[in-house]
């Protein structure tokens, strides 16, 4: 059996699957398994789009968790959806997360079309990412799993008006974004806020002399749109031409290479939690006397 036959015996796998009842398993393959680099990849970028919302990108802003604490608040944000997606949505422990999110967000006053804004980011914008630079494209059965996963979530979120499809999702993404992208004071300072710690992402060696590359090859990878909106400069046409030749290269190596075995899946290494974590570590300093559910607020261990 030759390495790009294996290469698809998952996708296979995943084909046996019901998206309209295992959407959590397929996104579990998708996310641990298949592509795991390129989806939580895409899911910091979708969350770096919702700073181009001005109602979003005020309230972000007056929590002062982002400008003062952004890697925490980054690093928390990743966590609670890999957890909930890891441990299952339906599951006790999932929803011990659950209610460590609902807890944040219950403190402010969030709009219906906000919320479900950000939810729709974290179905399209994974699936854009990955047919674009991923090692094979989505299937059409891949994203039904997926919506099927992110219409989940926004319901247990109790948000209304909840799209039925993945081209739903994507044109009300397309939509808002047309009538709300403005760049403002919020935006520019949760902007650059995010943008001084792309260099985290290197060894500790390597951020002094790599951080402005780094911050070139993230400028390139944000579309225009998304560029004025946060107030950022646009990166020159040959820095956008070499990051997207980057990213596809990866991929075509990646389809070359053995798939990750079932033993391994993919572990977020998190900056903020080296030694892992429990439910109540996440959120901001007002959260630390709101407990949650101690049966499930034991330690997770992160190590790759």
């Amino acid at each position: 059996m030759t390495g790009t036959q294996r290469r698809f015996d998952r996708l296979r796998r995943i084909q046996d699957l019901d998206p309209e009842r295992d959407y959590e398993e397929i996104w579990r393959l998708v996310s641990a398994y298949e592509f795991p680099w390129d989806y939580w990849q895409s899911v910091s970028l979708a969350f770096f789009r919702t700073f181009a919302i001005p109602s979003i990108s005020a309230l972000l802003d007056e929590t002062g968790e982002i400008v003062g604490h952004t890697q925490k608040r980054a690093d928390d944000t990743l966590l609670i959806m890999y957890e909930m997606g890891r441990l299952g949505l339906e599951s006790p422990e999932g929803r011990a997360y659950l209610r460590r999110m609902n807890q944040m967000h219950r403190r402010y006053d969030i709009a219906n079309d906000d919320h479900l804004y950000i939810i729709a980011l974290f179905i399209v914008v994974p699936v854009r990412w990955i047919n674009q630079f991923g090692w094979r494209r989505l299937t059409a059965h891949e994203q039904r799993a997926l919506t099927n996963y992110g219409r989940r979530l926004a319901q247990l979120m109790g948000i209304k008006d909840i799209p039925a499809t993945f081209a739903d999702f994507d044109q009300f993404a397309q939509s808002y974004e047309d009538r709300h992208f403005a760049v403002t004071d919020s935006s520019r300072r949760l902007a650059a806020a995010a943008m001084a710690i792309t260099a985290d992402m290197l060894p500790p060696s390597l951020r002094g002399p790599l951080t402005p590359v780094m911050r070139r090859f993230s400028l390139a990878s944000l579309d225009e749109a998304l560029l004025h909106a946060v107030g950022l400069p646009l990166p020159p046409e040959r820095d956008r031409r070499l990051a997207t030749w980057l990213l596809r290269t990866r991929g075509r190596i990646v389809r070359m290479l053995p798939p990750r075995p079932d033993s391994r899946p993919h572990r977020l290494t998190l900056a903020t939690y080296p030694d892992g974590h429990r439910v109540c570590d996440i959120g901001p300093a007002w959260l630390a006397d709101n407990p949650v559910d101690e049966q499930h607020n034991t330690v997770q261990e992160h190590r790759p």
